[in-house]
């Protein structure tokens, strides 16, 4: 007895071609790459995040030790922090026109790590402070 193709397509298929084998496969494998590469991102933003945060913690110590002496409040200066390996500060004068007619000056500290040394600051504040220079004394 010959067979039809009606009759042979019409039997029930017992399990997967190869073809639908080998989709489900490829399915499944950039399923698992793009799990692979949103861990590695995750990674890297926890690593870059934490070193900021470490950063604002750093710029803060240093601005309440120098804060209770404000005329020695350091306007041009970099130095290694004390007790943290591989971080540096920096201050510099930010200009500004508008706080001239008050006395003042902006001093910007800046606070990098040598991890990240090649992106700049980690974090950057501006302190508005007296210019003891300016200030006219009766």
């Amino acid at each position: 007895m010959k067979r039809t193709s009606a009759t042979y397509w019409s039997r029930s298929r017992g399990g997967a071609t190869l073809i639908e084998a080998l989709v489900g496969t490829a399915l499944l494998g950039s399923l698992l790459v793009s799990i692979l590469i949103a861990g590695g991102r995750l990674n890297a933003q926890s690593g870059r995040s934490g070193r900021r945060i470490e950063a604002v913690r750093i710029a803060d110590s240093l601005l309440e030790e120098w804060w209770s002496e404000k005329d020695k409040f350091p306007r041009a200066d970099s130095a290694e922090v004390e007790g943290k390996e591989g971080w540096w500060w920096r201050t510099s004068k930010a200009e500004s026109e508008s706080v001239k007619q008050w006395s003042a000056e902006v001093v910007a500290l800046e606070v990098f790590s040598k991890a990240t040394a090649d992106q700049g600051p980690l974090v950057r504040v501006e302190v508005l402070l007296p210019r003891y220079d300016l200030i006219e004394t009766p």
